[in-house]
């Protein structure tokens, strides 16, 4: 089968990016032929279609939007791309002509693509399956998360809420033109041309459900984990030195993420206790860098929390093995963080709050889990696993078997079309 791969990035700088080139590993591994369309980028792994790649927002080599240059270039693409690129749909019908493919696998496209790839696949007869890597199907803001806590008031207000809120970037004039593009594809009839969605878990099922779309249509596939043969020889048993509770964040330095709140936490923890360290691992802004590095010194916590940039040298494993538990402290509801996958993967039981996706992706037997939004609950939390650090151990030998029930078969809605 040929299997056209559309997403904004084609090259590693996340999750989708890491489920992106594992899912092309698994399904060439099966004898199918896979055809990116993704966005221009020096960073791009090289590619037979890559001529086929669309220009980069105001022709820019950056990711991130802050970054793009001020030009009328750069806001005519991002007006284009927000609602509808005849550009985009031109060069993505040129790569299906061209290569024919039988399905395409629709990944992140919005605001960087456009919407209008959609209707480039309907138009050429090739169905369409969108994987939902965020919360982007029944949220402006793509995150049911506002000012610290969940949000789903858009849900009764047909979108309205957005616009009373700012809820993109603060910007009246950016989420006006977030609501009129959803209100556009909305006229377009966009969701009716798409086949069927891929959730990765049970919480994003439920929540589109609310919002209108077909049960028939949405099925729950979580993501996969791809081992490595490195991987496969990695001693994983648990450390036995409970002397000091290694802890483990890895992630951005971002206050939805939780990041703020567990350091808040390791200062409560402080008060009671000295035996105890956690790594943090990440980070993509310099600003949010420099902001972690001054908040640990103002609470005279580097003594107990390191921080260092994400190793890219393949190696990402050892921080697993270096520490007992993972700790994912989200503000938002998530949806599947890969690190929770990763961490399961090398037997370390995770501290997640019991809430959103993590209901659907975790239970008592690998998470210790926490009131969602308390920093005193996961202080809490953390203070009754040093008491009783045999319930590492537990959690820690029943890691395998949820992580081989839940994450090890590599599933696809294509594979099963």
């Amino acid at each position: 089968m040929k299997i056209l791969i559309v997403h904004y990035r084609y090259f590693i700088s996340g999750g989708p990016e890491r489920y992106l080139f594992n899912l092309k590993d698994a399904l060439e591994a099966r004898g199918h032929e896979v055809i990116p369309f993704s966005i221009k980028n020096s960073q791009n792994v090289k590619s037979l279609y890559s001529n086929y790649f669309v220009e980069n927002i105001g022709k820019s080599d950056e990711v991130f939007v802050e970054k793009y240059p001020k030009t009328l270039r750069t806001y005519i693409d991002l007006v284009s791309r927000e609602f509808y690129s005849f550009g985009v749909k031109r060069k993505l019908k040129k790569l299906i002509a061209d290569t024919r493919p039988d399905i395409c696998y629709l990944l992140v496209y919005k605001r960087a693509l456009s919407p209008s790839v959609i209707d480039a696949c309907c138009n050429m007869g090739v169905p369409v399956i969108n994987r939902i890597s965020d919360y982007n199907p029944v949220c402006g803001a793509s995150s049911l998360y506002h000012e610290g806590k969940f949000c789903d008031a858009c849900f009764a207000d047909a979108d309205r809420s957005l616009l009373k809120k700012d809820c993109v970037k603060g910007s009246k004039l950016f989420s006006m033109m977030r609501y009129l593009s959803i209100k556009l594809s909305e006229v377009l009839k966009m969701d009716r041309k798409i086949s069927g969605y891929v959730c990765t878990n049970g919480f994003m099922k439920e929540m589109m459900m609310r919002r209108g779309y077909d049960s028939r249509k949405l099925q729950v596939v979580p993501t996969f984990f791809r081992e490595k043969p490195e991987y496969a020889v990695v001693d994983k048993s648990m450390r036995s030195d409970f002397d000091i509770l290694r802890l483990l964040y890895i992630g951005n330095i971002d206050e939805s993420k939780g990041i703020y709140d567990l350091v808040e936490a390791m200062e409560i923890l402080k008060r009671r206790t000295s035996a105890f360290h956690l790594s943090i691992v990440g980070g993509l802004h310099k600003k949010e860098n420099q902001r972690m590095l001054e908040l640990l010194a103002q609470k005279n916590l580097t003594g107990h929390v390191s921080f260092e940039p994400f190793r890219s040298d393949g190696r990402v494993f050892e921080y697993y093995l270096d520490n007992h538990v993972t700790v994912l402290p989200a503000r938002w509801s998530e949806n599947l963080p890969n690190t929770l996958i990763e961490s399961l993967y090398f037997h370390r039981p995770v501290i997640v709050p019991q809430w959103g996706s993590f209901k659907y992706t975790t239970d008592l037997s690998v998470a210790f889990y926490y009131q969602a939004l308390s920093v005193n609950s996961l202080a809490d939390t953390l203070g009754e696993i040093m008491t009783n650090p045999l319930l590492i151990t537990g959690k820690s030998n029943a890691c395998e078997a949820f992580f081989q029930a839940t994450f090890d078969k590599i599933r696809c809605f294509i594979m099963e079309k």
